[in-house]
């Protein structure tokens, strides 16, 4: 697919035509048989001119569209991405001349990056060799690089990968020019940009329309959900009260979308500072830390109740790999290539890995592998199916 999503060409005006001759047959059938009266029927003039007006006025308005999209992307940068160029040949300019081009402009070039240190701070095409290819993962935070272009035809295939890898660590997507990509690489994805071809690792599918229709379908059932479930909060929080000293809910900083952090909100099912000794640990089924009502709580993941509120917020989704704390993402983004993939969605309140298992102390190579799976497999039917699963597993009791 194309990168820069095209708001009016010949394509989309014919997809226009075969959309409009569509409702305009509908409109008519529904005339036929349905016997109207004289004071709702209309002429039969009506349906070519709805036809000829709906073609100029929904054209009009997506050329205005396209104006105010182009608008915002050139002057304020609204949209598109900041784009590092690793290389300064002539792979690097031809990358440079497309970016150059674009019908629409997804990207703005913030410079190259070259191996020979006497470019650095020289023009190229327009734009300034930044620093050094070795400073690469350096460059990225200050120069707030949403992706780098791999166009260096010296790069080995580990090499490559390598890159990837590491860009992916700071949450910056990597691509390459397909004549640099060797068979070794795997599990890549291709795109076009302005006619050259880019190879990367695969990304989710969950972006632009999927990401927007997925939130609104979790704020919805999670506003439902907060309702439903709302007199069942003052019973657990008397009980939390009763059972033992202490807050009624527990807080903790979690990883989330983009690497961001969030406060996940808990019913509190141990006792008051249950990790000030051991530091963070992970809990296990029969953790000594439980409270009574705790151990109640968790066996029914009642517990979990409050992360709706994570949900309405935007925090997490519903379904999604399961937030960790800042200090195993450290741990983990360090030793599993590709674990900060997992943060290209939101963080969920079950998830592809949890309902097959997976959970407290399982093997985190297992569960980073179904979550890169759910990631990259997306869709809203798979997500259905992983909460009918969830509420299979509730209603048998499973932790």
């Amino acid at each position: 697919y194309e990168l820069g999503h095209e708001i009016m060409s010949m394509r989309v005006l014919q997809r226009l035509v075969k959309g409009s001759l569509l409702a305009i047959a509908v409109i008519i059938a529904v005339n036929f048989f349905v016997r109207l009266s004289p004071e709702t029927a209309y002429a039969r003039i009506i349906a070519p001119m709805a036809f000829v007006l709906g073609i100029i006025f929904l054209s009009a308005g997506r050329l205005a569209l396209r104006r105010v999209v182009r608008y915002l992307q050139e002057k304020r940068g609204i949209g598109s991405k900041r784009l590092l160029v690793y290389g300064a040949g002539e792979a690097a300019r031809e990358v440079a001349r497309c970016i150059r081009e674009q019908a629409h402009p997804t990207y703005r070039l913030v410079g190259f990056v070259s191996g020979d240190p006497s470019l650095v701070g020289r023009q190229l095409d327009g734009a300034e060799i930044v620093g050094h290819s070795s400073a690469l993962l350096e460059l990225l935070g200050p120069n707030r690089i949403d992706e780098v272009i791999l166009a260096e035809p010296t790069l080995a295939p580990d090499d490559i990968l390598g890159l990837m890898l590491d860009c992916e660590k700071q949450m910056v997507v990597c691509r390459t020019v397909p004549n640099l990509v060797q068979t070794s690489l795997t599990e890549v994805q291709s795109d076009l940009l302005e006619g050259l071809p880019l190879y990367g690792l695969k990304e989710t599918r969950l972006q632009r329309l999927n990401a927007v229709l997925k939130r609104a379908f979790d704020f919805v059932v999670a506003l439902l959900g907060l309702i439903v479930t709302a007199p069942f909060y003052p019973i657990i929080a008397l009980a939390i009260r009763l059972d033992s000293p202490g807050p009624i809910f527990y807080k903790q900083k979690r990883t989330g979308l983009d690497d961001t952090r969030f406060t996940l909100y808990k019913f509190r099912s141990m006792v008051q500072d249950a990790e000030q000794q051991s530091g963070p640990v992970w809990a296990t089924a029969d953790d000594p830390r439980r409270t009574r009502v705790g151990r109640f709580l968790r066996r029914w993941n009642l517990d979990e109740l409050p992360q709706l509120f994570n949900v309405l917020r935007g925090d997490m989704s519903l379904v999604g790999p399961r937030p960790e704390r800042p200090y195993f993402v450290k741990q983990f983004k360090e030793r599993l290539p590709r674990y900060m993939a997992r943060h290209r969605v939101r963080t969920g309140l079950t998830g592809w890995a949890q309902v097959h298992g997976l959970r407290g102390q399982s093997s985190i190579t297992e569960r980073l592998a179904y979550d890169l799976y759910y990631i990259e497999s997306w869709s809203f039917w798979l997500d259905l199916k992983i909460l009918a699963m969830t509420i299979r597993a509730w209603c048998r009791g499973a932790q």
